[in-house]
């Protein structure tokens, strides 16, 4: 596949809906953030200035780092410029994708109780339907979703530097292992999350819907600068469209499928990325 656009954006809206062998992108030019979301989704891809990411059998090459000038200006976000598709994984649409995964029903339930669980604005979840539409996730009417192994894998491949950092409050150092205490629910991700099968996770992340210091005080979360971060606080941007899930008397319980996926695969942890593997087999729903 070639490709004028050459990120993670393009390819999605490109990519063949039948596709059974390994994709391979070939542009002028691909810039870092743009080669590391391919390789986060398995997208084998070279361009014009030497960088590469190709494996096949015995086969692995990975070229990184060929003339990277103005490497900001073709960053995995893509904007409307001429020729160029929509940003698919922007803050708002990447948030209405985790809905729309995480609760299928929604699919086909109105606009605004898409938005209501996802957190987005009525019109960016609007936008959102129209695009996925355009890019063959959804099919028309707004029957269902299609190609949703495609569509985590691009999403997932994205989160790192699109909604992730987005999401971020506060990091810590702490003991994981811990029964974790809070007065206010708290939204278990990554390593931590309940029926991730982890005997001693090295990380934890939570969401909340604000973090309040005591959260830290009772768990003896510490900010000394000679402490290694591994306790991770974000922002909980959705709401459960099933009731039981948003009741506040449930002090832990886990985030949406799509982030306790997405949380473990940013590590980069090859035992993390087998376990997430395992976890998405269990909760996405094929298509």
């Amino acid at each position: 596949m070639q490709a004028k656009a050459t990120t993670l954006t393009a390819v999605a809206h490109r990519e063949s809906r039948t596709r059974t062998y390994p994709l391979l992108v070939i542009g002028d030019r691909i810039s870092r953030r743009s080669a590391d979301a391919f390789r986060a989704a398995n997208i084998q891809f070279i361009d014009a200035l030497g960088n590469a990411f190709i494996s096949f059998g015995d086969v692995f090459i990975d070229i990184r780092g060929r003339a990277e000038r103005n490497d900001q200006a073709s960053s995995l976000p893509s904007g409307r410029s001429a020729g160029q598709p929509v940003n698919l994984f922007s803050r708002g649409r990447a948030q209405v994708i985790v809905a729309l995964l995480a609760w299928p029903e929604l699919v086909g339930a109105g606009r605004r109780k898409i938005a209501n669980a996802s957190g987005a604005s009525l019109g960016q979840t609007q936008d959102a339907m129209s695009q996925l539409e355009k890019a063959g996730f959804l099919l028309p009417s707004s029957l269902g979703l299609t190609r949703i192994d495609e569509l985590v894998d691009y999403w997932t491949a994205a989160y790192p530097t699109g909604l992730g950092p987005r999401l971020e409050v506060a990091e810590f150092h702490g003991d994981p292992s811990l029964q974790l205490k809070s007065e206010h629910p708290v939204y278990l991700s990554g390593e931590t999350a309940a029926g991730v099968d982890i005997a001693r996770p090295a990380a934890m992340t939570v969401y909340v819907s604000s973090l309040e210091p005591k959260l830290a005080i009772v768990n003896r979360w510490s900010t000394n600068p000679d402490r290694v971060r591994n306790i991770f606080v974000r922002r909980k941007f959705w709401t459960s469209p099933r009731p039981a899930e948003e009741d506040p008397a449930i002090k832990t319980q886990n985030a949406p499928w799509p982030l306790v996926y997405a949380d473990l695969m940013v590590t980069g942890d090859p035992r993390l990325a087998e376990v997430a593997r395992t976890w998405r087999a269990d909760h996405a729903r094929p298509a």
